[in-house]
């Protein structure tokens, strides 16, 4: 009962640090269940991050997927549940109001400074993925061509993607 107590703890406080999407609280995310709680492993997580993003819904779904493997079903509720909903009641609370309050200078400051913020998250978030999921030459240039490819809006992202998975599980099988 106590770790589940934790595992909602600490998504809950997890929530409030997705500024400028969910890729920027992944390093954080990872450290906590991997490192600290030992919910479950680098690989695992990754896996985990990777598969979630197959599925229709937000990026952070990775949050339900953490909780079922520690805990079930209860885990991912509670997880999914402690990610989602308190960041959700504040952003309707301050969406309410933003429009009203976007044309003040300090909500322009505001807006300004979190690009920075939101920015620099999202590139932690990418090297905390690449560390665990680049591990040699053949990852490296998968990884590399998918960006290039995803980039050039010539192919579409998911297309990109799927084609860089299969040929990683072909290369490895």
């Amino acid at each position: 009962m106590a770790d589940l107590a934790r595992l909602t703890w600490t998504f809950l406080w997890l929530s409030f640090l997705c500024v400028g999407g969910g890729l920027g609280v992944i390093p954080e995310m990872e450290r906590q269940t991997v490192s600290v709680h030992r919910w479950l492993t680098a690989r695992e997580f990754v896996d985990g991050y990777t598969l979630t993003q197959l599925t229709p819904g937000p990026n952070m779904l990775v949050a339900v997927f953490v909780g079922y493997r520690a805990h079930g079903l209860v885990g991912a509720l509670l997880a999914g549940l402690a990610m989602f909903l308190p960041t959700s009641i504040v952003a309707i609370v301050v969406s309410h109001h933003w429009q009203r309050w976007r044309t003040r200078p300090w909500a322009l400051l505001v807006e300004r400074a979190l690009i920075p913020v939101g920015v620099g998250l999202m590139a932690g978030g990418v090297y905390t993925l690449a560390r665990t999921a680049v591990h040699d030459g053949v990852t490296a240039a998968l990884a590399l061509a998918t960006a290039l490819a995803v980039s050039s809006d010539r192919i579409p992202p998911v297309l990109a993607i799927l084609a860089a998975g299969g040929i990683g599980w072909l290369l490895t099988s």
